[in-house]
């Protein structure tokens, strides 16, 4: 499997599948979740609060994934991820958890290329390279059946700081 840290737009970057980080009231307010709405996702969101009502809840636990979608996107997968808890805190282990569980999602559904956001690093308190270093462990601990993983960051500094931390775990 091929891992590629892209500088750019994760809705513009080619793939089958795409992981969104969102929280844990499954709203689309912002990072890639906001770009999704803005972007059309309106079904989306109706579709997450759907399953709040369903199911009787107000709000779900960290580590929550669900796969939406993924009209009107050109992804043949979307799967909303929630690696922060209610106040936007968060820990390499729950990014391992939460990134592990999204990524089987799509493996299931076959998918061979997937965009990741470096999750838990926007509103989350998570740093980036603490998401390298999570995103490190997710892809060492199985073997996973991807062609490629685009980890895709708009912020090019940001983006060497996942890179830093994703390669301090080979040392």
């Amino acid at each position: 499997m091929k891992l590629e840290f892209i500088h750019g737009d994760i809705l513009d970057h080619p793939a089958e599948a795409l992981v969104c980080s969102g929280n844990v009231y499954l709203n689309m307010s912002g990072g890639v979740n906001g770009a999704l709405l803005m972007r059309g996702g309106e079904a989306l969101q109706r579709q997450l609060h759907q399953y709040l009502q369903d199911q009787k809840l107000n709000f779900i636990a960290p580590g929550f994934v669900m796969e939406i979608g993924p009209e009107p996107f050109e992804f043949n997968s979307i799967v909303y991820s929630v690696a922060v808890d209610g106040w936007y805190d968060s820990s390499i282990e729950l990014v391992l958890q939460t990134l592990t569980s999204a990524l089987s999602i799509i493996e299931l559904h076959g998918c061979k290329t997937v965009n990741v956001p470096a999750l838990a690093t926007g509103y989350g308190k998570l740093s980036k390279p603490d998401f390298g270093i999570a995103l490190r462990r997710a892809l060492s601990e199985r073997g996973w059946n991807f062609q490629c993983i685009y980890v895709v960051e708009r912020n090019a500094y940001g983006l060497e700081e996942i890179e830093d931390g994703y390669h301090r775990m080979l040392g």
